[in-house]
């Protein structure tokens, strides 16, 4: 058994031990395990096995006897083991059996065995204790238990343990919900402290505001059960909350779905309307903020939704312009670059380098460039906040209006439209040129120019949440009497659709061409051709702008 992997110990010793019992005579005063046939056993298996080890498990027996027979056969130091083990036999059976799995670190059963101790304490009571006494002594027991639930994170078997016992099963499930809230995990903790009775309310404040569930915040949490909450105080919160989800500040949300649920916030609890739609119009919603003037009877509001979705769809049709020729000349180079990448591939090269020295000077610029120059539209144009948005002009300047995201995850891949603040773009153009040649080149046609140029290829290419936006403004500004602009709108975005498509097919289609060229004349010669496909083909070659709605299709069709 001890050459067993792992040794089977616990086996070993309880083999020994119900032998010695078997053997023992009634008449005799010596313990069965001090006999010269159990000693005999233990200093074998002692030999075969590491001593220590051996000890623990003897120990984790809950057997004193039998860890004190294997310590006198070991190498342990009798002032270690013999005041371990005398003050263990003084201890309660379930206290010294908790001390004992703490030593092991069985925490399960160090707790199961501290939770039995209160029997003890119930038990040993007597009438000359108050009831007072015993009962402040349990609520010490129970701290004591609800500490070490939590510093082993036990939770699910201490409620089991206190399955019967109302009070602290809520202890328990509070300290469990506050242990979810330390790992961040607010929506967990919201549910656990909701499903205690009556509600943990103040937990499941905090929890709800970390998970950014503003609806149950308001519908479950905004009361507490010692204090009453004014209107004002009511407004003033609501408002606090609606900032902190518009600027991103609370829970998981994707920054229009922040925007509209502070609008809905702010016009459920705080009755600010205007305050709602410029929410609504930083979120790009034309069509509810219009909504919801309407049904206030706010022309105004109605005319800042109109004139803040021209502004951004102008805006749009420059950026547009912007990406359909960043992503034309990239997509040339990106052609010239793969080219040479799979014949450095082919020749075994697999690092960063290019060709030949400084290589073509144009070709690393431009690289560079595009990467600093495509800031996104709607990266350049996000960072309003509650109510700052209070004319047509600020709702539209660009530092304000957009918030959506693109395809890249990377800043400096991301477009810039010509619409964006000229100051802005002068300060970038002033910083690059104070760069040293070396600062702002690349090799050309190093894996480092490739990876730019993959990054500025797919950051021209519109994500879903963009295309999206750019649907509704068409629709919104159609049916808000602008249908000029919204007609612009559309056709520049097939526009940018075409001329990715075309570029894409054009490359894809080169690409073929000098493929069969080289393969057949590889077999002229007589030499194996293997073609490399570098990572990144598949990926780019997949590049195309969304579709618009069918319905907007179909729509324009008949103008």
């Amino acid at each position: 058994m001890a050459k067993e992997r792992p040794p089977q110990l616990e086996q070993a010793l309880a083999l020994i031990e119900e032998n010695a019992v078997t053997r023992y005579q009634p008449g005799d005063k010596k313990s069965p395990l001090l006999s010269d046939r159990a000693q005999s056993s233990i200093q074998y298996l002692a030999f075969l096995a590491d001593y220590e080890l051996l000890f623990d498990t003897a120990l984790g027996l809950y057997n004193f006897d039998l860890a004190k027979a294997v310590a006198r056969n070991s190498q342990m130091d009798p002032k270690v083991y013999l005041p371990l083990l005398k003050r263990l036999r003084g201890l309660p059976e379930s206290v010294a059996r908790y001390e004992v799995d703490l030593r092991l670190n069985r925490y399960e059963s160090a707790l199961k065995n501290l939770v039995r101790s209160s029997e003890t304490m119930e038990e040993t009571n007597t009438d000359d204790d108050s009831a007072e006494s015993l009962a402040s002594r349990m609520e010490k027991h129970f701290q004591k238990c609800l500490e070490f639930t939590d510093q082993h994170k036990l939770h699910k078997l201490a409620l089991q343990l206190f399955e019967s016992q109302t009070d602290q099963r809520r202890r328990i499930m509070i300290s469990l919900g506050e242990h979810l809230l330390q790992e961040k995990n607010g929506e967990a903790a919201l549910s656990v402290f909701l499903a205690v009775d009556p509600c943990h309310i103040d937990g499941a404040r905090r929890a709800s505001r970390m998970c950014g569930d503003w609806k149950t915040y308001f519908a479950c949490c905004l009361e507490k059960e010692d204090e009453v909450i004014s209107m004002d105080q009511k407004r003033e919160l609501a408002a606090r909350i609606a900032e902190e989800i518009s600027s991103g500040g609370v829970g998981v949300q994707s920054k229009r779905e922040g925007m509209n649920a502070a609008a809905r916030i702010l016009l459920d609890y705080c009755d600010d309307i205007a305050g709602a739609v410029d929410m609504l119009i930083t979120g790009e919603m034309w069509s509810e903020g219009r909504r919801v003037a309407r049904l206030h009877s706010r022309d105004d509001l109605v005319k800042r939704c109109v004139d803040a979705a021209v502004s951004y769809g102008q805006t749009c049709i420059g950026d547009f312009e912007d990406r359909a020729t960043a992503f034309k000349d990239a997509n040339e180079r990106y052609a010239a670059v793969v080219t040479i990448r799979r014949e450095a591939r082919q020749n075994g090269e697999v690092g960063a380098g290019g060709i030949g020295g400084q290589g073509d000077d144009n070709a690393s610029v431009f690289s560079a460039a595009s990467n600093t120059s495509n800031t996104s539209l709607r990266s350049s144009m996000s960072g309003s906040s509650v109510g700052s948005v209070t004319s047509v002009s600020s709702v539209i300047s660009a530092g304000a209006v957009s918030t959506f995201s693109m395809t890249g995850e990377h800043d400096l891949s991301r477009h810039n439209s010509k619409f964006s603040t000229g100051p802005g773009k002068k300060k970038k153009k002033k910083k690059s040129r104070k760069r040293g040649p070396a600062a702002r080149r690349m090799k050309a046609g190093s894996e480092e120019e490739l990876k730019s140029l993959v990054m500025t290829l797919e950051s021209n290419i519109l994500d879903d949440e963009y295309c999206g936006v750019i649907a509704e403004t068409i629709q919104f500004l159609a049916q808000a009497g602008k249908l000029s602009l919204a007609q612009t709108l559309y056709e520049a975005y097939n526009d940018l659709k075409t001329v990715v498509e075309m570029s894409q097919i054009k490359r894809v289609e080169t690409a073929a061409k000098e493929k069969e060229q080289v393969e057949r004349v590889s077999r002229k010669e007589g030499i194996i051709y293997e073609h490399v496909t570098l990572e990144c083909e598949e990926r780019v070659d997949a590049l195309r702008c969304k579709e618009l709605p069918d319905a907007l299709n179909k729509f324009f069709s008949f103008l």
